[in-house]
């Protein structure tokens, strides 16, 4: 099974389950308790689904997960010793997609940043 991450614009993201489980646990680590269930309706173990976020929260929902997988990626090149500079970064395409998701979307003052 795979998860998907629908954006504003532009082509979805695809990731198997177990990967997406990994990005998953780390953002639901970062939202706080209390706003954890405002979070299922758009994101859940099948993905995540920017247009059914409230517009004025897509911008720091985005960065919210830009910065997991960031440090994912960090995580991951160290581990696995990668040559990012070579190879590319993992996750590279994804990091481009949530760059552009927090481009189209006006900041919204980071309501919901973790």
């Amino acid at each position: 099974m795979s998860a998907v991450i629908v954006f504003t614009e532009g082509d979805p993201w695809f990731i198997n389950s177990r990967n997406w489980g990994v990005i998953l646990e780390r953002i639901m680590v970062a939202v706080q308790p209390e706003d954890r269930r405002s979070f299922d309706w758009f994101l859940n173990e099948t993905g995540l689904d920017f247009p059914s976020i409230e517009p004025a929260s897509r911008n720091s929902v985005a960065r919210m997960v830009l910065s997991i997988v960031e440090e994912l990626q960090v995580e991951l090149s160290v581990k696995a010793k990668w040559d990012v500079a070579a190879s590319g970064p993992y996750y590279g395409d994804l990091v481009s997609k949530l760059r552009n998701e927090i481009d189209v979307n006006p900041a919204d003052g980071g309501a919901l940043d973790g």
